[in-house]
């Protein structure tokens, strides 16, 4: 987690609109808005810019209306636990009320706990621009916090405002030329699936911290949720998904529009690691759908890891590495000469740390860039094979060059392209991956005819 930043936490009851002005703040749409109470469960975070300042400001769950949550006091108690967490965790508080329905008592209870916690606090007032805001303002005075600022977090209304007012709070230190130079790239680190797979729990493991909330019951993971770590000197932000359900089985537009969020998720990522149900595996088969996934994960051209995850309530031991797995991935993805997978327990944290070796040395591979030089001195080589010029088709690889990476993406220039066969295109897209240790990752070879 971003602990060495100053933290500012959104709270306030459901649908007064903390989603909306986080991302107002954050300056992009990440966080799922609905108008419907409760569509927020998970905490969000997201590193932001405050007149030169950096911070960390997080997005909470509502208190006091659970609406959302369908009477499950499973789901209810742990989304208390966060709120509270959070609450001490934060350095600052930026407390959300609706302008347009007015205080209501659930307010005034939170801004009683808020002065309990004794931290600092600015209210922004929301959806100013109605008319029936006003009175709001008034109302709102009552609560005695120092900095009231009238927003709208739609519309844009009053955020330079509610800078100024944030501003004060965040200490000298934190300015941007203060923050210690950034060495390397993060690798963004998305981790997808069915529902009730584990995702969650995995996150949780990963951070050593209870961060996403989990239950034994699909469907607690409505939206992406980021947080940033470092393992092994390598920064990453990992990306918690909502499951990934058939289309037969989506009915509600939220549980839509939450899929929606899960698929471009992991299209924006760098690496992803697609968590399945090892238990799932009785037929000895892999189910359809998550190689479906799986192979869209490939051909978006992402460093992929498959964790099997429960392998501690099956046959498996966690080293084992089942020939029915080897085959059905063969099977299944013929771009790939080898899809590295595992077994793992999110719960217990077995082969966790292993799992992160994986993946990380699959993004390596996929952000690899390889010498001109050495690809024409490959070029060469391949243009004496007996495979390449067997039969009638007569054709000469010119020149090679990497114009890609992410997925590792070469051009190379041919004379008499026309003359090229399927199999001479396998063939040569093979042996480069072989010769440069890329048999595991997607790799794009565009061919062009090189003029005369």
């Amino acid at each position: 987690m971003l602990s060495d930043k100053f933290r500012i936490a959104l709270i306030g009851r459901t649908n007064v609109g903390k989603s909306t002005l986080f991302n107002r703040i954050s300056g992009f749409r990440g966080a799922l808005t609905f108008d419907r109470p409760g569509v927020t469960r998970d905490i969000k975070e997201n590193e932001v810019d405050i007149r030169g300042k950096q911070a960390v400001i997080f997005d909470t769950p509502g208190m006091y209306d659970y609406t959302g949550c369908d009477n499950n006091l499973q789901l209810i108690n742990a989304i208390k636990k966060k709120l509270s967490e959070i609450i001490k965790k934060s350095d600052l508080i930026l407390f959300v009320v609706d302008g347009d329905t007015g205080i209501t008592p659930n307010d005034k209870e939170i801004a009683k706990i808020l002065r309990e916690n004794g931290k600092d606090v600015v209210l922004a007032i929301n959806k100013s621009e109605k008319k029936t805001a006003q009175y709001s303002y008034i109302d709102a005075m009552s609560f005695g916090f120092r900095d009231v600022v009238e927003i709208s977090a739609e519309h844009g209304i009053g955020i330079s405002e509610l800078y100024e007012a944030l501003n004060q709070y965040i200490p000298e230190s934190f300015m941007k030329e203060n923050a210690p130079a950034l060495t390397e790239d993060v690798i963004k680190l998305a981790i997808v699936g069915r529902p009730n797979v584990g995702k969650s729990t995995m996150v949780n493991k990963i951070l050593g911290e209870e961060r996403q909330l989990v239950a034994d019951f699909a469907g607690v993971t409505r939206e992406s949720s980021s947080v940033e770590f470092e393992f092994h000197n390598r920064r990453i932000r990992i990306i918690d998904t909502p499951g990934i359900c058939r289309k037969s089985r989506i009915h509600d537009a939220l549980e839509k529009i939450s899929v929606s969020n899960s698929k471009n998720s992991y299209k924006r990522a760098d690496a992803v690691i697609l968590v399945i149900d090892a238990t799932t595996l009785i037929s000895g088969e892999i189910e359809k759908q998550d190689l479906t996934l799986a192979s869209d994960i490939i051909n978006s051209g992402k460093a992929l890891v498959i964790a099997f995850n429960k392998y501690d309530k099956t046959p498996y031991k966690k080293n084992d590495k089942p020939e029915f797995l080897k085959r059905n991935f063969s099977r299944s993805f013929a771009q790939l000469k080898e899809v590295p997978f595992l077994f793992i327990s999110a719960l217990d944290g077995e082969n966790i740390s292993k799992m992160l070796q994986m993946i990380i040395a699959s993004y390596d591979k996929q952000a690899k860039r390889i010498k001109t030089s050495d690809l024409n001195d490959w070029l060469s080589f391949i243009n004496q094979s007996t495979v390449m010029q067997s039969g009638s088709a007569r054709f000469k690889l010119k020149y090679i060059t990497q114009i890609g990476n992410i997925p590792p993406t070469f051009l190379i220039f041919v004379t008499n392209k026309a003359n090229m066969r399927a199999d001479n295109e396998r063939y040569i897209l093979n042996n480069l991956k072989s010769s440069f240790g890329l048999e595991d990752v997607a790799v794009k070879v565009i061919f062009r005819e090189q003029k005369r």
